[in-house]
């Protein structure tokens, strides 16, 4: 049994916010596809917090990196410059490359989320007997 690190279980909470503020996301923007334009107002405040959530776990993918390993730090980076992205095409009312970069997003969203659930670091606690340390019978 294997038994993760503080970073890494900090790494898959933030991970799984991010891809919870992705989806969201994209829940106003069918909504408001849909043709219900009082969607809008919600897609476009959930664009900036959003943008806030993957910049800031951007952050920490950086500040974890040697927890997080070469491939999280780059897909969390590369998910904040698109989210950075799409929120500008968003501001610029550009609807097609918009929609487009955001099934992308979603897609590094999941990526990430994935990734960060799957990777291991180096300092993993691994028991042979498949209890926890510590844990007793």
């Amino acid at each position: 049994m294997t038994i993760p690190t503080k970073p890494m279980m900090a790494l898959r909470f933030i991970a799984t916010v991010v891809l919870s503020a992705v989806v969201a996301q994209a829940g106003w923007a069918a909504a408001y596809l849909g043709g219900d334009r009082s969607y809008l107002r919600q897609h476009t405040l959930g664009g900036g917090v959003t943008l806030a959530v993957c910049v800031l776990a951007a952050t920490a993918y950086v500040a974890l990196r040697r927890a997080a390993g070469r491939v999280n730090v780059a897909l969390a980076i590369f998910l904040a410059a698109a989210v950075g992205g799409q929120y500008a095409l968003g501001a610029v009312e550009a609807v097609g490359p918009h929609i487009f970069l955001g099934v992308l997003i979603a897609m590094i969203a999941t990526a990430l989320t994935s990734w960060t659930y799957r990777h291991q670091d180096s300092s993993v606690i691994t028991s042979g007997d498949g209890l926890a340390p510590g844990s007793g019978r």
